[in-house]
């Protein structure tokens, strides 16, 4: 990885001449592990490469400055990674009769993006694309990928774990918008190149931002193993969950409809505490909003929506600006948690009527959707007054942003013929800079991020937020819960902390396909749906939240899926959470409701042949002891004799 300091790390063409053949001076600083290099042109355009170094591992990013008192030249092609990454030699393979094996070439896994759909965040390298398998990168070939839309985690997801012969790199793209990336296999290294799609812009006088930045982390192993130094880079470097003054882990929350009134709210807030149910957070999602907006049992009724970007509280609903509700969540020894959705406006709202100048269209007359423009200083400090106003005066502990709608389309509307790209690049700045002062005001608060589910999950939104509902494809009550037992293969290979629901029916199987590092239940989301009348619910409930927070905390470390990534009923799927610091874990284990076989047997990791292991059933607190080698020889015995169950094991080893 040193040789990263050797490379420019970047590349651009400047009215068509590539940045290398540029003169320019050159300035160097070392403070520690960052590295911070920058590049003067004559004409006063003035780029800064930050380069950070977490352990092994190394990110950068790049700004642009304009320092003259003119227009700077046009930047095009810019490429805000562009690196060779040392690789073990691979002849070239000329295309035969005989494909090469799966295994002999490089690797490249990237994750699908968020779209509704079971398979979300998973890998498919095996899939076949014009004779070779799609996850291999041959040599003097090209991979290509981008995100679609202007969110960056939804065709694909900007991660990537490049594998060969026991070593490889991970890399991450960090950016929010619309990124795209070129992978291409040589001989004794792999480039790597990364940018922001479509720019061509010049700079104005006085003008500076920030474009995308890049993460890089080698490491040697499997596969898995890579994922895993992965997971801890991204716990101990990027992650505010666990940092001093925060949450120890993602949260328990109880939801709620904002549409439903205080006084309902308070029941329920009453009843989880007559059960000692154990909630952190009270999750108040949308419809809370709109000056005369009225009270509806659940999302499917009443005009709620029409009032996105009216941010007042509707006094139909909450007659005390939902102070009461916060107050009493906050006496019931929970956090309280509220939906926003800034960034995407109806235009009948009463601020895009007072400040069209705030927000973006583009030429559709059918879509009441604006975007507001987050690069606009005004319209940045309008949103981010509301905003802090809102978390300070009703006593917010985690602010949900959402945003669901694609602001692509109205980012390239609103560019000029010289400034391609610009709506985007400060617009995401914007959004950086407006968590990174909420975060600043308001040193306890989490950000939970959303958008249409888990449609901008990237690095630097990792680094400021947590995705506590990271697919909308639990939104049904009743979605077929053998998706969230594959987002739970997947999701956890790329992040160590996000979160789920396991929709509404009381249902031990259901909830334990649930458990994740964070947790959402919605039994008290519908005031169409009683909550507390039947005791044996109420008692079910309680076990399931304990037992839950008891699992939470062996999801920390090392993530191992033990099955593979399919929502076939005759399948059974299992997963394994490893703590090498404390020799321990837990086993998650699923046996579907079509599935003819009553016995698995899972090959564990990280099991040592001369360690003794024992097994806690958590239904039975039967135990069963184990050593090492008879568990890396015959594998993880279960049995779960009932069609569409679920058993979780826990042990530990010495």
């Amino acid at each position: 990885m040193k040789s990263i300091l050797s490379q420019k790390r970047f590349e651009f063409l400047y009215n068509d001449t590539p940045f290398a053949e540029l003169s320019c001076t050159v300035d160097q600083q070392q403070d520690g592990d960052q590295l911070t290099t920058v590049y003067t042109l004559e004409d006063g355009l003035k780029i800064t490469n930050l380069l950070t170094w977490h352990g092994d591992a190394c990110e950068w990013v790049n700004w642009f400055e304009n320092t003259s008192a003119q227009p700077s030249g046009v930047i095009s092609r810019l490429l805000d990674a562009c690196v060779t990454l040392p690789m073990a030699h691979e002849e070239f393979f000329e295309r035969k009769a005989w494909q090469q094996e799966f295994e002999n070439v490089t690797q490249i896994y990237t994750p699908s993006g968020s779209t509704w759909a079971w398979d979300e965040f998973s890998c498919y390298p095996h899939r076949m694309d014009d004779v070779r398998f799609i996850g291999q990168a041959a040599p003097n070939r090209s991979r290509h990928y981008a995100t679609s839309g202007g969110r960056s985690s939804e065709k694909n997801a900007p991660f990537f774990n490049i594998h060969f012969q026991g070593k490889g790199y991970i890399a991450a793209v960090g950016w929010s918008g619309q990124w795209n990336c070129e992978i291409r296999r040589q001989e004794d290294d792999v480039l790597f190149k990364s940018g922001i799609e479509g720019v061509s812009f010049r700079l104005l006088p006085g003008e500076k931002f920030r474009t995308s930045s890049v993460v890089i982390m080698p490491y040697e192993g499997t596969v898995i193993d890579g994922q895993n130094k992965w997971r801890k880079l991204v716990r101990e470097h990027f992650s505010l969950i666990g940092q001093p003054g925060r949450d120890a882990h993602g949260p328990l929350c109880m939801n709620v409809w904002g549409g439903m009134t205080t006084e309902a709210v308070l029941k329920r807030l009453e009843t989880a505490k007559a059960h000692e149910l154990p909630y952190e957070y009270l999750w108040m999602d949308a419809g809370w909003y709109g000056i005369d907006t009225a009270a509806t049992p659940d999302e499917f009724e009443g005009d709620w929506a029409d009032h996105t970007g009216d941010w007042r509280v509707s006094p139909l609903i909450h007659s005390n600006s939902l102070k009461d509700v916060s107050t009493a969540a906050h006496k019931a020894g929970m956090k309280f948690l509220l939906w926003f959705e800034p960034e995407r406006v109806i235009a009948t709202t009463p601020i895009v009527q007072e400040h069209p100048e705030y927000f973006y269209d583009f030429d559709n007359e059918k879509t009441k959707n604006r975007l507001l423009n987050l690069g606009d200083p005004a319209a940045w400090e309008y949103c981010y007054q509301t905003i802090a106003g809102l978390i300070e005066a009703i006593g917010i502990d985690c602010y949900r942003q959402d945003f669901n709608m694609p602001p692509l389309k109205y980012w390239q509307y609103n560019d000029a013929e010289d400034r391609k790209g610009i709506s985007e690049i400060l617009h995401i700045n914007g959004l950086y800079r407006l968590w990174d002062a909420l975060l600043e005001r308001f040193p306890h608060l989490l950000i939970d991020n959303c958008a249409s589910g888990g449609r901008r999950i990237d690095i630097e939104t990792l680094r400021r937020s947590i995705p506590l509902w990271r697919s909308d494809y639990q939104c049904s009550a009743n979605f077929l819960i053998e998706g969230s037992q594959t987002h739970h293969l997947t999701f956890n290979q790329w992040m160590p902390y996000s979160g789920t629901s396991g929709g509404r029916p009381y249902d031990t199987y259901r909830m334990r396909s649930a458990y994740s590092p964070a947790l959402a239940t919605c039994y008290t989301f519908s005031e169409r749906e009683t909550f507390g009348d039947d005791p044996e619910k109420m008692a079910w409930l309680k076990e399931r939240l304990y037992e839950y927070l008891k699992v939470r905390p062996f999801m920390d470390e090392d993530f191992y899926p033990l099955t593979q990534v399919t929502d076939c009923t005759d399948a059974w799927s299992a997963a394994q959470f490893d703590r090498p610091s404390r020799k321990d874990g837990m086993v998650q284990v699923f046996r579907r409701e079509k599935s003819p076989f009553a016995e698995a047997s899972f090959d564990l990791h990280g099991i040592a042949e001369d360690a003794v292991y024992t097994f806690t059933d958590a239904d039975t607190q039967e135990i069963a002891v184990i050593n090492g080698a008879e568990l890396k020889t015959n594998g993880f015995k279960t049995i779960l004799p009932e069609k569409r169950s679920a058993k979780i094991f826990f042990y530990q080893y010495q």
